[in-house]
């Protein structure tokens, strides 16, 4: 043994210049990270991803499971979800949550939306996620509760609301559904949704047993200066991906 630490599994080689295959072979890890944490995906969530400043996206189509998802089911569509490659492609109609986020925040490039059983039971009590813990501490000021009406979201209307409520900030916890992410980058996306749930569950735990004694705002923050940044999403999708690579190791090549 030479001690040195294995940082990234072995994956399908893509040519590095080519932007949007490295786009599409990091998506398509993503839905299955997301699955193998254990968020449901089923037929209700969704997880897009754009290059920088694009006004199209690319999707999975409607109706397959995120652990389903393979190269072929990926296509990209414009933001009146046109779909731009492939013929008869269903397109979740809630996708317009995106665009109208996409449109509003030039730096978002990835957007994550899933039924987390632990956010959503909170959600049910009509709270936010509050941080309690050190890991939970990226998420300091960054989650915002979105009270929407009790409707399938349709139409641009509701993503729109949404991107209001955003304004700046990452996370959105929704009201009876789940739970929303929109980040810079597709690792920062699925490893803000994994720290919403882990977090929302350890609330309720906490709750069920006594009252909360959150810690201080200037050690959540400086917590947070460490957690939230690009050097840290990197080493947790380093870490997803090892673990993908042991648990879906074709996924790796496809």
């Amino acid at each position: 043994m030479t001690g040195q630490i294995i940082r990234m599994p072995d994956i399908r080689k893509v040519d590095p210049d080519d932007a949007v295959a490295t786009l599409r072979q990091q998506l398509l890890f993503a839905f299955h990270m997301v699955d193998m944490l254990g968020q449901p995906s089923g037929m209700g969530s969704h997880l897009t991803a754009r290059l920088p400043g694009a006004e199209t996206f690319f999707f999975h189509v409607h109706n397959f499971g995120f652990g389903e998802v393979t190269p072929d089911l990926i296509h990209e569509a414009d933001f009146e979800l046109n779909v731009l490659s492939g013929e008869n492609i269903d397109v979740n109609p809630t996708l317009h949550i995106h665009t109208q986020i996409y449109t509003a925040r030039p730096d978002v490039t990835c957007i994550l939306h899933t039924h987390a059983k632990h956010v959503t039971a909170l959600s049910a009590l009509g709270e936010n996620i509050e941080v309690i813990s050190q890991g939970g501490a990226r998420l300091h000021n960054e989650c915002v509760l979105f009270d929407e009406d009790d409707g399938v979201a349709l139409g641009k209307g509701p993503g729109a609301a949404m991107a209001r409520t955003l304004e700046e900030k990452s996370c959105m916890v929704l009201k009876n559904h789940g739970l929303l992410t929109a980040a810079t980058s597709i690792p920062a996306a699925v490893i803000l949704a994994d720290t919403m749930e882990k977090e929302a569950e350890m609330m309720l735990m906490a709750k069920a047993t006594g009252t909360l004694s959150p810690p201080s705002t200037d050690g959540s923050q400086r917590t947070k200066d460490f957690l939230f940044n690009d050097r840290a999403f990197g080493r947790g999708w380093a870490y997803l991906m090892r673990r993908l690579a042991l648990l879906r190791p074709d996924i790796m090549n496809m």
